[in-house]
């Protein structure tokens, strides 16, 4: 009778053991740690626009070579919105992982000690840019130590002309890391070309999830932002962003999506930086003047157009799409 009541303990004792370690995090096969914490439905501030997150695709991993396609969405969640993280960025955060899935910030307390913020170490890594001068990653352990104090003020950006760059096509500067998170200033390898929707109605909710999250007391997150190019092209056609409360192994913030780089009811050349929107698209032939040594062409009222040499100015009658096609840009100040 005393064995089947010690088995019968035993074996309780088992089960508690293994739901301990589930809810903390998990090492895959490529010994990357899988912080599951909430599903990410949980959050409070939604990613994106879209509150009705059964109409958002889920795919199990990123393929980077084959980016999921704009769906009307402007994201897709990865992973069923669980981060991966490497072990090595878990480490640089004073976060040691376990060989049973388990993290600690120290050897005190046993395995299955709660992580102290105390003991975390914030970082920041902004990677160099490749060959084609574009970004590559931005990613770091996060917390109030990092963000702006009280009082500080975002320095101007405009010098910063990232890969793919071209005035007059609304594009905008959008940092991998918000400078409200990280104060992460003109940072050439932290700015992207991105489009409003993307710096806005993309990575926004969950830049002000994490910075509302960071507000609390030794309170910290592991974030990490890649931009995803196909092959060659200057502009990202997205950024994958991963994001996951430390303390509570990512029970308050817990992201894994792929935000899209786009522009609605518009066509984007992501080698050439030229936005045409449906309505430009549809605009018939009319007169434009080139500078046939920039490439460039104008509105023949452009006060650019005005100051160009009677050897490089020429007339064309074309529409604009015929005049993008054919490889010239259009003006970044009458913007053609």
């Amino acid at each position: 009778m005393k064995r089947t009541v010690k088995s019968q303990l035993m074996l309780a004792l088992s089960v508690l053991l293994i739901l301990l370690l589930s809810a903390c995090t998990l090492i895959d096969e490529n010994g990357n740690i899988r912080l599951p914490g909430a599903s990410g439905e949980s959050s409070e501030v939604s990613a994106g626009e879209s509150s009705d997150n059964s109409r958002i695709a889920n795919f199990d991993r990123l393929d980077k070579k084959d980016p999921p396609v704009y769906d009307g969405n402007n994201y897709v969640t990865i992973n069923g919105n669980v981060p991966v993280f490497s072990k090595r960025m878990l480490e640089k955060a004073g976060l040691t992982p376990g060989d049973d899935g388990s993290w600690r910030t120290s050897e005190e307390g046993g395995i299955f000690s709660a992580v102290d913020g105390r003991k975390v170490q914030t970082y920041e890594v902004y990677e160099e840019l490749d060959s084609l001068g574009r970004c590559t990653r931005a990613y770091g352990c996060f917390g109030r130590e990092t963000m702006p104090r009280d009082g500080e003020e975002r320095e101007d950006i405009a010098k910063i002309r990232p890969s793919g760059w071209l005035s007059g096509q609304n594009w905008e500067r959008c940092h991998l890391i918000a400078w409200s998170i990280s104060a992460e200033n003109a940072n050439e390898r932290n700015l992207i070309t991105g489009t409003h929707y993307l710096n806005y109605d993309g990575m926004r909710p969950i830049e002000e999830e994490i910075q509302h999250h960071l507000y609390g007391k030794n309170c910290h997150v592991l974030y990490e932002v890649t931009p995803i190019y196909i092959g060659n092209e200057l502009i990202a056609s997205g950024v994958h962003m991963q994001a996951a409360s430390v303390e509570d192994c990512g029970k308050s913030v817990c992201r894994n999506v792929y935000m899209f780089n786009v522009t609605p009811r518009a066509t984007i050349d992501y080698m050439t930086g030229v936005v045409t929107t449906d309505e430009q698209a549809q605009q018939e032939a009319r007169l434009y003047v080139l500078n046939t040594r920039s490439g460039v062409f104008h509105y023949p009222s452009c006060e650019g157009a005005a100051d160009i040499s009677r050897h490089n100015r020429k007339e064309i009658t074309a529409t604009r799409v015929e005049m993008t096609d054919r490889g010239y840009k259009p003006c970044g100040y009458c913007q053609p």
